[in-house]
């Protein structure tokens, strides 16, 4: 009865202990070195590696063996006579790659010990440990990649890119920031603006820096950083900087040259604002012609409305025209004028005196009769002027004077 009873006391330490081996996410077995078979192990390994229990049992190390990656198989032997010959609570890791239960390659850390031994103090079992790393190799691949792609991607871009902790300090800086700040590969991290450029400069992009932090919005401005060889404009984007192993608080920027643009701009400006020069030049010309018809007379056809800047653009035409060509008689010839008030009366005897004053006479043709009866009713004072009825009789007359 006490054998039964201990045996059932037994065999519920067994059953206890197995269950808590089942319930570790990691795989867990015993492995007997000189039989080649597992005394122990966990429902893990049989799900991660998609075995039975019964062909865990029977086969033992075999049943492993077909599921270890063929590379990696071949340097088992010489890992377990490692094994075999530690000491007590030494332990050996690894990788290996094996097929999984939905047959998938899988990626597994191993960890190795002497578990018991012998009477004569050889290795007996080898207790086992292995988690499954696939994903975590996975995502450090995936990092890596990033990382190398990320550190190509700052020594190639043409462009600057940058980030700043909450003080300031730089995490990165592409090639192109380095060499615009005169520094040499790596050597802005750690280091601040201050470090590299004028204070002013280096005090406006600090308080650059913390609008964008307190904000919390991306910022866009254009700026100006010295150069050895000219100031050089910038357009800035600078935004929170934000992830998994970014300091609190961090800024990043990118910026781009747009020197070269900028000058390309001025220069469309120049072009354009000498063309608009020249064609309100030959639109002046246009609309205040003055033409020489004989040796010291001129005649200036007025035509459509006038404003007070038009009529001071044809005093000043007829004045340098008498000076140009010495003239003696300039006719001015209203016949195409639409209506005569008192801003045109007042040019037409400005005209007249000016001219006087440079020895020349003013003949005014094509007067209409509506316009002089707005003539008479303004009380214009015409005096120094001749008149002609038409364009035709002025310059008859302008011939026999001259």
């Amino acid at each position: 009865m006490k054998e039964t009873r201990a045996e059932a006391e037994q065999d519920a330490i067994v059953a206890r202990a197995q269950r808590m081996l089942d319930a570790a996410p990691v795989i867990l077995c015993v492995l007997d070195i000189k039989e080649r078979r597992l005394t122990a192990h966990n429902a893990a390994l049989a799900s991660s590696l998609g075995c039975t229990d019964e062909e865990l049992s029977t086969r033992g190390v075999e049943a492993l063996s077909d599921r270890i990656h063929s590379d990696d198989l071949a340097g088992l032997a010489a890992r377990a006579e490692r094994v075999k010959g530690a000491r007590d609570g030494e332990v050996f890791a690894c990788e290996l790659r094996a097929r999984g239960g939905a047959g998938d390659g899988r990626t597994f850390a191993v960890r190795a010990e002497v578990f018991t031994r012998n009477e004569d103090g050889s290795a007996r079992e080898i207790f086992l440990s292995a988690e499954d790393v696939t994903e975590r190799k996975r995502r450090e691949r995936e990092r890596h990649t990033r990382d190398a792609l990320l550190a190509a991607l700052c020594d190639s871009a043409p462009v600057l890119m940058y980030a700043k902790d909450q003080d300031g300090a730089f995490l990165l800086a592409s090639r192109a920031f380095e060499e615009l700040a005169g520094a040499a590969p790596g050597g802005m991290i750690g280091k601040t603006d201050k470090d590299f450029f004028p204070p002013e400069v280096a005090s406006i992009s600090r308080d650059v820096d913390g609008f964008v932090r307190t904000s919390g919005a991306p910022l866009e401005a254009e700026e100006t950083a010295p150069h050895a060889l000219g100031d050089r404009t910038l357009y800035t984007i600078k935004f929170p900087f934000r992830g998994e192993g970014i300091p609190e608080g961090a800024v990043a920027g990118v910026s781009v040259d747009i020197t070269r643009v900028k000058a390309a701009e001025r220069d469309r400006e120049a072009a354009r604002d000498e063309l608009i020069a020249v064609q309100q030049h030959t639109i002046r010309e246009l609309v205040t012609p003055l033409l020489p018809i004989a040796e010291g007379v001129l005649v200036m056809p007025l035509i459509g409305f006038f404003d007070s800047a038009r009529a001071s653009r044809i005093v000043e035409t007829l004045l340098q025209g008498v000076e140009r060509h010495s003239a003696r008689i300039a006719i001015i010839d209203i016949t195409g004028v639409k209506a005569v008030d008192i801003q045109v009366a007042e040019m037409l005897v400005q005209s007249a005196r000016a001219v006087g004053l440079l020895g020349a006479e003013v003949v005014l043709t094509g007067i209409q009769p509506a316009i002089a009866q707005a003539l008479i009713a303004l009380d214009v004072d015409l005096r120094g002027l001749v008149t002609a009825g038409t364009l035709r009789s002025g310059i008859a007359y302008a011939l026999k004077r001259t």
